[in-house]
C-alpha cells in the first residue's frame, strides 16, 4: 500500500505540472465522434453472416445460439461513451496554479474521509470484471432504448445484461418487449421464459411453460427451448416428456459441448425412475488405414477427416470426426451426436458411405493433393468397415 501512495503522489505531481503549464494558453474545444451507428452496422452484418451459416447448414442451432450470444456480449462492450466537449480555458496564471495545487490535497482528504482502501486491490475474476463493465454501460443502453424503442438488437442486449446481473424481473420485461417486436423469433420466447422462470423462483409452471411451448412451435429444434421444456416436464411430473425433449437436444450437441455431460446424467436418472431403456443411437464403426505407397505424401500433423455422407442426397457430412495422420491406423465410430445439424444426421438416411480424407490445408472441402479413401455404401449400424486411403486428388 505504501508503494501505491508513493506512485499516487508522483502521478499527482506530474498531473499538476501537466495542467498548470498550459493554463497560460486557451484550449480549443474538441469532440469525439460517436461510433454507435458504425458499431451497430458491423455487428448487424456479422449477425447476418451467422444466420446465413445457420440456413446453409454450416452451424447447428446450438452453435448459432452460442455465437449469437457472444456477438451480443461484444456489441454491449463496444457501446462508446457519449461524446463530450471540452470548453476553452481562459488564460490564467497564479489563481489557476493555486487551484491545481489545492485539488490533489482536497482529493486526498476526501478519500481519507469516505474512500475505500480495499479498492486498491480490485477484483481480477473475469466474471466480476465483466459484470462491472455491464453495470457501467447499462445506463447508456437504457437511454438508447428510450430514444429508439424499436431497436431489436438493443432489447436483446438489455435482456442479456439484466440476466447477467440477476435482475430477472427487468430481464423478463425486456424480453417481453422483444417478443412483441419479433413474434416469429423462437429464441426471444425461450429467453423470455427463462427470465420469467428465474423471477418466479425458478418455477416454469404457468406462463413460462407456455412461452417455451410457443418457442418450440416456432422452432422445434431450438436448443434453449428444448432444455427448458425438459425441466418444465419434470416439474409437471412428466418424466417421459422430459426424456424426449432432452434426447432431442443431446442429438444436436457436439459430444464435448458444455452441458452435454449433465444432460446425459439427468437422462440416466429419469430412465431409471421410469424403467425406460436408453434409445439406441444410429452409428457406424470401422478402421481407416493409409496405403503404404502414400505414406511419404502425408505429414504426421496433417488433418484427417472421417465423415459419413448420404449415398442418395446432399453431400453434406452427416457425422464428422477430425483427427491427424499420426493417429493412423485408427478405429472410428460415427453417430448422431456428431451431426452438423438436426436435419442432416445419420438416422435420417438409410444408406451412407464413409469418406476418409487427409487434408494438407486443414480444410474439409477437397483440395488438389489431398489423399482420400471411400467405403462402399453401408447400412446404419454397420461395423468393421475397412477404409484404405489410397488415392491422391488431382
Amino acid at each position: 500500500m505504501t508503494a501505491f501512495y508513493l506512485i499516487g503522489a508522483l502521478m499527482a505531481l506530474a498531473a499538476m505540472l501537466f495542467v498548470a503549464l498550459p493554463l497560460l494558453r486557451a484550449r480549443k474545444p474538441s469532440q469525439a465522434p460517436a461510433q454507435d451507428a458504425v458499431n451497430a452496422q458491423i455487428y448487424t452484418d456479422q449477425f447476418a453472416e451467422l444466420e446465413t451459416d445457420l440456413n446453409n447448414g454450416l452451424l447447428s442451432q446450438a452453435q448459432f445460439d452460442l455465437a449469437k450470444h457472444e456477438l451480443e456480449r461484444r456489441l454491449l462492450q463496444d457501446i462508446p461513451p457519449a461524446a463530450a466537449t471540452t470548453p476553452a480555458v481562459k488564460t490564467a496564471r497564479w489563481p489557476g496554479i493555486i487551484i491545481v495545487l489545492l485539488i490533489p490535497l482536497l482529493a486526498a482528504g476526501l478519500y481519507a474521509k469516505i474512500g475505500n482502501p480495499r479498492a486498491i486491490n480490485p477484483p481480477t475474476d473475469p466474471m466480476i470484471v465483466q459484470l462491472q463493465q455491464i453495470e457501467i454501460l447499462l445506463p447508456k443502453l437504457e437511454q438508447r432504448l428510450r430514444e429508439q424503442p424499436n431497436d431489436i438488437t438493443g432489447w436483446t442486449m438489455l435482456g442479456r445484461a439484466y440476466m447477467g446481473l440477476a435482475r430477472y424481473p427487468d430481464a423478463a420485461q425486456a424480453y417481453d418487449k422483444l417478443t412483441q417486436l419479433t413474434p416469429q423469433d423462437a429464441q426471444a420466447f425461450a429467453d423470455y421464459a427463462d427470465a420469467l422462470a428465474m423471477a418466479n423462483g425458478q418455477k416454469l409452471a404457468g406462463k413460462p411453460a407456455a412461452l417455451v411451448a410457443q418457442a418450440l412451435k416456432l422452432d422445434p429444434n431450438n436448443g434453449k427451448a428444448l432444455y427448458l421444456a425438459g425441466f418444465a416436464a419434470v416439474e409437471a411430473g412428466k418424466p417421459k416428456q422430459a426424456i424426449a425433449h432432452w434426447e432431442k437436444l443431446l442429438a444436436q450437441l457436439p459430444p464435448d459441448a458444455e452441458g452435454a455431460a449433465m444432460l446425459k446424467e439427468k437422462l440416466t436418472e429419469l430412465r431409471q425412475q421410469t424403467g425406460m431403456k436408453s434409445t439406441p443411437m444410429a452409428s457406424l464403426a470401422g478402421q481407416v488405414r493409409l496405403a503404404p505407397a502414400l505414406r511419404d505424401k502425408a505429414a504426421p500433423q496433417d488433418t484427417l477427416f472421417i465423415f459419413a455422407r448420404a449415398v442418395a442426397g446432399p453431400k453434406m457430412p452427416l457425422a464428422l470426426l477430425k483427427l491427424q495422420v499420426k493417429d493412423l491406423p485408427v478405429n472410428f465410430k460415427l453417430d448422431d451426436s456428431m451431426a452438423m445439424s438436426p436435419q442432416m444426421k445419420l438416422s435420417n438416411f438409410p444408406e451412407v458411405e464413409i469418406v476418409a480424407r487427409i487434408s494438407k490445408s486443414g480444410m474439409a472441402m477437397p483440395q488438389p493433393g489431398d489423399l482420400e479413401g471411400i467405403s462402399a455404401p453401408v447400412k446404419l449400424g454397420a461395423k468393421n468397415i475397412a477404409i484404405e486411403i489410397s488415392k491422391q486428388l488431382p
